[in-house]
């Protein structure tokens, strides 16, 4: 039975010591953006390579983006959901993969807090950058076993996104009496990847599966799903000067992957105004030469892309931005204010796919290239798009009851 005695909050002095605490959000956001042209030059090996690598992960780390949304007890900055928000859009520009690993990772920093001071302890005393990956969507075939001090855990979880690199896994599984979800906290030592991770966007999250057998879990590291936000509203008590404890789970307002779809799209149209000048097409098809920069179909087509796409980052800039002065003020969203955020977070992500699609019309066929970057971009986007909280149809519902109401 693995070693039930929590880690203190003291670092030992081997541990290699957190971001500089003075880094300000302009500093993160600036960093962000240094970060970009290297992001750029590597996307294509991301992508072929279906992870991201140490050096750029690491890379991460320095440059304090794994802290934002981190309290100052375990040497986070204590930042908010705009610069959550726009470092994840900024990376996006360079390499979609990249930018969701980051958003992943460091919005399951706050899934953390949600646990008793002592797992906090435990896993960011000897380590203050140990990040959480795995899946919370309830996996009802996974076995659990009551046993004295908490559960025995068996199953198989996909989409780990960012799980190359986390010292911890989240799963959520059945248990109590009433099978209801509950969220078990797991060492990743103890679990074995199954590399099935093959699709045509996004490759480079390293989104493969995770699966444990007969793993000890003891009490203190699981927790029903259902408790998690009035825990989250507990343990502002233990973290005051933290003020994203009081945005809502999961926040919306944070804009986790819908603005890795806008980043991506933007990177496209970077690329594309970049070369424009130089591209060309073929005339017809008997043959022929068109440069792209002297055709009005390409101006106009490219003209409204990009204005679209600088609205859906104006978007997720204005909307993360008020997510974070309410928690500043310890407003908690309203449930208008939650649907709202929810709309705009498949709004945004839906103008991206469509301008992505457009730019790559632009491009022609050497953007069957997968390395080509706006053909890399535009599956980025579509597979962005998938991910269940970026349903359009779904949020417009929703949307819609609500403002139903008054």
């Amino acid at each position: 039975m693995p070693n039930q005695t929590p880690a203190t909050s003291s670092l030992a002095q081997d541990v290699r010591p957190g971001p500089d605490s003075s880094l300000t959000a302009d500093d993160v956001l600036r960093a962000a953006e240094d970060l970009v042209p290297l992001l750029r030059e590597g996307a294509a090996a991301t992508d072929d390579s279906r992870r991201i690598s140490g050096d750029t992960y690491r890379r991460l780390e320095d440059a304090g983006f794994l802290h934002i949304l981190k309290p100052k007890k375990y040497e986070g900055l204590e930042l908010t959901d705009h610069e959550h928000a726009m470092v994840t859009l900024t990376l996006a520009r360079g390499c979609a993969s990249t930018a969701w690993v980051f958003s992943v990772l460091s919005a399951g920093n706050i899934a953390l807090l949600a646990f008793p001071e002592e797992v906090q302890d435990e896993v960011w005393g000897p380590d203050p950058y140990a990040t959480l990956a795995g899946n919370i969507n309830l996996n009802p075939k996974a076995k659990v076993e009551r046993v004295q001090g908490g559960y025995r855990l068996s199953g198989q979880w996909g989409f780990c996104s960012g799980s190359d690199f986390s010292k911890w896994l989240m799963f959520n599984a059945p248990a109590g009496e009433n099978g209801e979800g509950h969220m078990f906290l797991v060492d990743q030592k103890e679990a074995v990847v199954i590399d099935d991770w093959f699709p045509t966007g996004l490759r480079g999250t390293g989104s493969r599966s995770m699966a444990i057998e007969d793993v000890f879990v003891p009490d203190r590291r699981i927790l029903p799903m259902r408790e998690i936000r009035p825990l989250l509203e507990q343990r502002r008590a233990l973290h005051p000067t933290f003020d994203s404890l009081w945005s809502s789970w999961p926040a919306a307002g944070r804009f986790p992957f819908a603005a890795v779809a806008v980043g991506a799209a933007l990177g496209a149209a970077d690329h594309f105004a970049e070369t424009a000048a130089s591209a060309t097409r073929v005339a017809s098809a008997v043959g022929g030469v068109a440069k792209l920069a002297d055709q009005e179909y390409v101006a106009t087509e490219f003209a409204e892309a990009a204005g679209e796409l600088d609205m859906a980052r104006t978007l997720v800039d204005q909307r993360s931005l008020e997510a974070s002065r309410r928690a500043a003020a310890h407003q908690p969203p309203t449930p208008t204010e939650l649907m709202r955020d929810t709309r705009d977070n498949a709004l945004v992500t839906r103008i991206a796919l469509r301008n992505v699609q457009r730019i790559a019309s632009l491009v022609g066929a050497k953007g069957g290239n997968p390395a080509h970057p706006v053909s890399l971009a535009k599956r980025d986007v579509e597979m962005a798009s998938h991910h269940v909280t970026l349903n359009w149809r779904r949020a417009a519902i929703d949307y819609m009851a609500t403002a139903a109401q008054g």
